[in-house]
């Protein structure tokens, strides 16, 4: 399982596919200790590529979740979640 969704908004990221999280114009990231992120899907603002390129969930309190997946995974789980339907890509 990369990522994987819940009928109640929620977005399993594992940890593998994460390149970083962080916030623009700030020194550090987050750190992921081995365990999935969790993303409350009303948090997220949109999805796009960052700088670099990676596709980036950009969230609400200026978080940059950057993942090492394709586009249209990332936005089909997107998709399922703002729905309230279950969905996973492994």
């Amino acid at each position: 399982m990369k990522l994987k969704c819940t009928n109640s908004g929620l977005i399993y990221v594992k940890q593998t596919i994460i390149v970083s999280i962080k916030r623009p114009n700030s020194l550090e990231g987050a750190k992921v200790l081995g365990k999935p992120v969790l993303i409350n899907v009303c948090n997220v603002v949109f999805l796009s590529h960052n700088n670099d390129g990676k596709v980036t969930f950009f969230m609400q309190n200026g978080f940059e979740i950057s993942l090492n997946i394709f586009f249209s995974e990332a936005e089909q789980i997107l998709n399922s979640a703002m729905q309230g339907k279950e969905d996973e890509i492994n």
